[in-house]
């Protein structure tokens, strides 16, 4: 059952330390992924998530037993037979378990605004032509701009030659004469191509789904996305996003693996510069010579390990390190068949003109800088909700057989922009996000009102007739993603992904202090589910000296015990993820 695991680690607190072979801290893909490689290989893990739920940004939520929403997986690129997520998968026994579902592979994104729509397939050549389609006058601007991300995209393997610079240089040397080009921020790569505003913005929307700005998020960084997607498809999961972390946990409990929610890691213990376990909110000691944290660098250095206990070195490097966006996530239910409406995700950006506005999130906050309170706080968020580009897809129609995502006849629409962070502006400035405090703040509430009402519009904009059948609805603020998953300030992504931190210039598994490793969105593999879930597999490579992305590729499993028991993850992901 799932809670057994849970018992059993918290049954021992007055007769002295447990032991284990590694710890995982988070329960995150990175940590599930981590976890499940470790448990396969015959290690006795331990996987603590301080939430009730695992998944992290990834996992679901239910409301009145008739609606259940995706907070983070919306879609994944390149899982046909062969794709990365199906091989590492596979390599656990879970191939029978999570079976992927394709979007419209002649329209798996669309940009519409007024007076356009751009479709982006799964096709290179053709997305070029939907361009040049879109954008007559910027053809040959288009056409370099879009050979650029092409040559980039095919020439680096996005799991493997971002996890040294070694094999980093050499991805760039096949790039050849488009390699200069993947240290410059995107939105450079756009104007030095000579395009026109309107035409930066409708090619740069997309950069939103990494919690990225076009003048933050490197040009590699959009090419890896576009050839993941372009060059892969996209896909869904069979059942909703929960099945990805209950596919984990399943291979962890028959692993002899353990897992404890609802249960806090206070600190990683160290000693003479070499891990020795964890400590436990309340003061409760757990033994391991291996901690793997799913926690966002900032938060495992600084308030897990202490600062005083890392190296000079260290400590600057940290101190460099910027964020991702955070994003806004709106939840709808909605009185209306989504299942003939196509099977795409839309960005919507309300007007053309107001070219700068995904680079707004700069001018929000110079606008408002120095000034607090509700005027500042609701006349940003009524500018915002006017003019910015927005994210919308429907989970229910990604797998219409699935019938816990809404009642019959009824549909999910989720909607997800970008966002400041700036608590003064929510509101929930100068309270504890962890006592839920601010959500009793008046300015904070009426901001949520005001923004919700502008997810409103992005969605009846994609999806005509919408707005007027919602039933239920829901909006998720940075606070909230710091409040359930512990993400710094608030970003889902971790780590931007900048010029100077892609590729092998991101925090690797492997950190200075003995024992302790590092997974997630932050770390090489990079941001989003595919990310997360192979820097799991890349930390447990490397735990145990075995190159395992190789050998998956070459068709091993590192599953050797029993089958997998698949009951639990199709029956209910949500339970099996307790």
């Amino acid at each position: 059952m799932p809670h057994d695991d849970v018992i059993s680690v918290r049954a021992h607190g007055a007769g002295g330390n447990r032991s284990f072979d590694a710890i995982v801290v988070g329960g995150g893909l990175g940590g599930c992924s981590a976890a499940a490689h470790l448990a396969a290989l015959g290690h006795k893990t331990l996987l603590v998530e301080r939430y009730s739920i695992l998944g992290g940004s990834s996992h679901v939520f239910r409301r009145d037993n008739e609606w259940e929403f995706d907070c983070g997986v919306h879609y994944v690129g390149d899982c046909g037979p062969e794709g990365e997520v199906p091989r590492l998968l596979r390599g656990l026994g879970l191939d029978e378990a999570i079976g992927w579902l394709p979007l419209d592979p002649t329209r798996f994104d669309t940009v519409i605004a007024p007076g356009l729509e751009v479709r982006t397939p799964a096709d290179w050549d053709r997305y070029l032509i939907n361009l040049e389609g879109a954008f007559p006058e910027d053809r040959a601007g288009i056409r370099r701009a879009v050979g650029v991300l092409r040559k980039l995209g095919e020439s680096l393997d996005r799991t493997r030659d971002t996890q040294s610079y070694g094999r980093f240089a050499a991805a760039m040397g096949r790039a050849g004469w488009a390699a200069p080009y993947a240290f410059l921020p995107y939105v450079a790569l756009l104007v030095r191509c000579g395009l026109s505003p309107r035409t930066i913005l409708a090619m740069s929307v997309q950069n939103g789904a990494l919690a990225s700005t076009p003048e933050t998020l490197s040009t590699l960084g959009h090419a890896i996305f576009l050839q993941n997607y372009v060059g892969g498809g996209a896909y869904y999961p069979r059942g909703g996003g929960q099945t990805l972390a209950a596919g984990f946990a399943a291979v962890i409990r028959a692993n002899g693996g353990e897992i404890s929610t609802n249960t806090t890691v206070a600190r990683i213990r160290t000693e003479g510069g070499s891990v020795i376990g964890v400590e436990l909110t309340g003061g409760r000691h757990l033994d391991a010579p291996i901690v793997v944290s799913d926690l966002d660098p900032v938060r495992t250095f600084r308030d897990l390990v202490g600062t005083e206990n890392l190296s000079r070195r260290l400590r600057l490097r940290s101190r460099s390190w910027t964020m991702s966006k955070p994003l806004i996530n709106g939840f709808f239910g909605v009185a209306m068949d989504l299942s003939d409406i196509p099977n795409t995700n839309y960005f919507a950006i309300p007007d053309l003109s107001v070219a700068d506005s995904l680079m707004s999130l700069k001018r929000f906050g110079e606008r408002t800088a120095g000034g607090k309170g509700h005027r500042d706080g609701e006349a940003w968020a009524r500018d915002f909700a006017r003019s910015q580009p927005m994210f919308v897809q429907s989970s229910s129609r990604r797998d219409p057989d699935y019938r816990r995502a809404a009642p019959l006849g009824h549909g999910t629409v989720e909607v997800q922009t970008l966002a400041p962070y700036r608590p003064d502006l929510w509101g929930f400035d100068g309270y504890d996000v962890a006592d839920r405090e601010y959500k009793r703040n008046k300015q904070y509430q009426r901001v949520k009102e005001i923004v919700l009402d502008g997810m409103l519009e992005r969605m009846e904009q994609a999806i005509p007739g919408s707005s007027s059948r919602v039933l239920i609805s829901e909006l998720g603020t940075p606070a909230t993603q710091e409040r359930y998953v512990g993400n710094t300030g608030g970003a889902p992504f971790g780590l931007a992904y900048t010029p100077t931190q892609m590729g092998p210039m991101r925090p690797g598994p492997a950190t200075s202090i003995q024992g302790l490793y590092l997974v997630g969105t932050s770390t090489p593999s990079g941001p989003a589910t595919q990310g997360a879930m192979v820097s799991g597999q890349i930390a447990a490579g490397i735990i145990v000296g075995r190159d395992l992305n190789a050998e998956v590729r070459a068709g091993a499993s590192i599953h050797r015990g029993e089958k997998i028991d698949v009951s639990s993850v199709s029956a209910d992901a949500l339970r099996a993820s307790h």
